[in-house]
């Protein structure tokens, strides 16, 4: 079973990144400006969605692929 709390729409990307540093990858990987930007304490991961036009329960998904792989190691 993972306890590990699920990275939810309304978190900031600065305090995802800051528990989460490997989902920088996911941010890379959609084509945002997250990583480095100053607006990350924020910008919550809905407004990342929102902004990039990109699906949010997909964005979800991809972050917490991450969370998911760390937590099974």
């Amino acid at each position: 079973m993972n306890d590990t709390p699920q990275i939810q729409l309304e978190q900031t990307v600065e305090k995802t990144l800051q528990e989460r540093p490997e989902t920088s990858r996911t941010f890379i990987k959609r084509g945002t400006l997250c990583v480095g930007c100053w607006m990350q304490k924020f910008c919550t991961i809905k407004d990342v969605a929102e902004i990039y036009e990109i699906d949010s329960g997909e964005l979800l998904q991809d972050l917490n692929q991450y969370t998911f792989e760390r937590a099974a190691r």
